[in-house]
């Protein structure tokens, strides 16, 4: 059985990733999910395999608008480069940042409508700084695929999810 850390780690990282809006109105914006209760489906492969995980997520409005003002901050200390452009119906963010001393370049593509429905792609690359002999390349594939559930959230608070065994953890 996996940890609870394992299963939930994949989401922390696309929240992380793709969610920081721009301070330049005219500038792409991020798509907000539609308040309510989401399925999530997270397939992740750092290279031993895909890893996969199905959750069910409760969202708020204002959570939402929380978690972009959160990540717009943790972005501009942390990127050198974060460039969110819409192409062909999708928003393509491509950023090269520095997180616990270790460089991670990434490329996220989102589509679809994130009120009935979403899919999110990232690929991504962590490194050491500067290259040594002996250092540590991760290259990680994430895809999330979200489904609209229900308006009502059931037993769920904004911000909780919740594993198919029941566990249930605060992610916001």
């Amino acid at each position: 059985m996996r940890s609870t850390a394992l299963l939930f780690a994949p989401f922390a990282i696309i929240v992380f990733s793709v969610l920081p809006a721009l301070s330049d109105d005219t500038a792409p914006t991020l798509p907000e999910r539609k308040a309510g209760l989401w399925e999530l489906k997270t397939v992740m492969d750092e290279g031993n395999g895909p890893r996969d995980q199905t959750m069910k997520l409760c969202i708020d409005a204002q959570m939402e608008k929380t978690t972009v003002s959160t990540s717009v901050v943790e972005h501009k200390a942390n990127c050198t480069t974060y460039d969110v452009k819409s192409a062909g119906g999708s928003t393509i963010v491509d950023s090269d940042c520095l997180y616990n001393g270790r460089k991670v370049m990434s490329t996220t593509n989102m589509s679809g409508d994130f009120k009935s429905a979403f899919e999110i792609k990232i690929q991504s690359t962590t490194t050491e700084p500067e290259q040594k002999a002996q250092s540590v390349v991760i290259k990680r594939t994430i895809t999330q695929l979200g489904k609209y559930v229900s308006d009502s959230c059931g037993g769920l608070k904004p911000g909780e999810a919740e594993a198919p065994d029941g566990t249930r953890v605060l992610v916001q």
